[in-house]
């Protein structure tokens, strides 16, 4: 875990609505998405257009980030996967001592490489190495105000820009399913197992 300089970075949260940041409600609904519950924005437009492909009034919603980087926990390596695999699948507990978090996504093209981690038949070192191939950017939560963030723009997808998205979700789901069959076959001298992550137990921010 290692404090993550952010000054002045433009962010991005797909919706169905215009979201201002007195609208924005703490700590959120959903418990299992990657580092829990919360207000999530990412660092990559595209990706923040992929996610609300399938709203019927897609919004994205664009804010600046601006705060000190001490506020900001961001996982990466073995952390991520603890907390990903914690939050997700519940098999252990996560605690944050941080109201932001940041770390790579894992949107629905990393489930595949996710479950086949849970099952025992990828280790970290795999995981990751799928994690890298996607580029989906990197994702921040905020847990319980939104410190930092300033509202910049919203705007709505047009046709074209959903057609679009569309297509680039489609081929990179595509694309990671055959890098996941290549990945699959090439264990990693060192990597470590599902069982591996189970016997540390809970995962605390220290």
């Amino acid at each position: 875990m290692v404090a993550s300089t952010v000054t002045n970075l433009m962010v991005y949260h797909g919706s169905n609505r215009i979201i201002a940041i007195e609208d924005i409600e703490f700590p959120g609904p959903r418990e299992n998405c990657d580092f829990g519950s919360g207000f999530y924005v990412t660092d990559n437009k595209h990706t923040a257009e992929e996610w609300i492909i399938n709203e019927p009034d897609p919004v994205v919603n664009a804010y600046h980030l601006d705060i000190d980087s001490s506020k900001v926990l961001f996982l990466e390596g073995s952390d991520w996967i603890r907390a990903i695999v914690g939050f997700r699948k519940k098999i252990y507990k996560v605690t944050f001592k941080s109201n932001i978090i940041s770390g790579p996504i894992a949107n629905d093209r990393m489930v595949p490489a996710i479950n086949l981690f849970m099952e025992g038949i990828i280790g970290d070192l795999r995981l990751l190495r799928c994690l890298d191939y996607c580029k989906l950017g990197n994702q921040y939560v905020f847990r319980s105000s939104a410190e930092g963030l300033t509202p910049y723009k919203s705007y709505g997808l047009a046709n074209l820009q959903l057609q679009q998205a569309a297509t680039r979700w489609v081929g990179r789901r595509r694309r990671m399913n055959d890098d996941l069959k290549i990945i699959q076959r090439t264990p990693i001298s060192g990597e470590l197992y599902i069982d591996d992550y189970l016997h540390k137990g809970d995962f605390l921010e220290v």
